[in-house]
């Protein structure tokens, strides 16, 4: 019948589903919005506010059926096993920030927002285990990340080859493990930054080739890249977003929005945050229309898997 058909096309329907890199918005909110804002209790909430204003921002521009965030949990013990030093050199995370995370989890459980989050893991390797995992059960993925980029990009394997001249997504490993990146810790090759790093890939096609003929690679470059072979391979592991991320999602039963109004409002109201109240109660079909967004924030990179 007519009935039946439309709820076959309903069901056959590819679904998407946004999964939020928690920590880097968080981070990023604590750094955009002025330090004055806090709760009626007097708790920061600078971070929660930027946070929220990012996240409906990403709810009106791409819709998502479906929506979780990932969050970092204990010491990046995965990637320390391989690099000890791995993020050694980073001071500690400001105690105003740190104290917005448990506050945080608990408005995106009054959201039905799902938290995922594993000991030891890093929130890239939840969103990189949740792109294969969405794939697999046919699933488009988003994954939002405030990392490196100030602008609303959709990032695709063009837009990333457009931005580091001929490196594509499965190559992006191999340009950290010839550059490195001093804001974690990893060498990669002294003396070889982006554009060096680029050049030989595009030259060789990938880091093995690369090292494979480093023996044609002249000057103090060629006896860097001699020297730090072991560096670079290491490098390059470190720097693989991992896919085997201990987390799961039950895909079909999550959707959002998933909230009610009630516990919503209530949580805000906690925070003191009530001028987003009517943002989103209008996504469930609330009272109030949706006020405009501020100014002050710009969608976060939105990577397609």
């Amino acid at each position: 019948s007519p009935a039946q058909s439309e709820v076959f096309n309903m069901s056959d329907k590819r679904r998407t589903f946004a999964v939020i890199d928690g920590n880097s918005l968080m981070h990023r909110a604590f750094h955009a919005v002025p330090p004055t804002m806090n709760a009626p209790d007097g708790r920061p909430t600078n971070a929660i506010f930027g946070f929220l204003n990012m996240f409906l921002k990403m709810i009106d521009a791409f819709n998502p059926d479906g929506v979780v965030v990932a969050f970092d949990k204990g010491k990046p013990r995965v990637r320390m096993e391989m690099l000890p030093q791995y993020k050694a050199q980073r001071p500690p995370m400001d105690p105003d920030l740190h104290a917005q995370f448990p506050m945080i989890k608990e408005l995106l459980g009054a959201l039905n927002v799902p938290i995922l989050q594993s000991e030891g893991w890093e929130g890239d390797d939840i969103l990189g285990t949740m792109a294969r995992l969405g794939e697999e059960a046919g699933c488009d993925m988003l994954l939002v990340t405030g990392d490196r980029l100030s602008d609303v990009a959709i990032m695709t394997p063009e837009s990333v080859d457009d931005l580091y001249h001929g490196i594509t997504p499965a190559l992006v490993p191999d340009f950290y493990g010839l550059k490195g990146d001093t804001s974690d810790n990893i060498p990669g090759v002294p003396g070889i930054g982006p554009k060096k790093a680029s050049a030989l890939i595009a030259q060789y096609g990938s880091l093995d080739e690369v090292i494979a003929h480093a023996d044609e690679v002249k000057g103090k470059m060629g006896e860097n890249l001699r020297a730090h072979i072991d560096d670079a391979l290491l490098s390059r592991k470190v720097a693989t977003i991992r896919t085997d991320a201990p987390v799961e999602l039950d895909f079909e039963a999550t959707s959002f929005p998933a909230f009610s109004a009630d516990e919503v409002s209530a949580a805000l109201g906690t925070l003191g945050i009530t001028a987003m109240q009517n943002r989103f109660l209008a996504l469930i079909g609330g009272e109030g229309g949706a006020a405009a967004a501020s100014s002050v924030f710009e969608i976060p990179a939105m990577v397609r898997a």
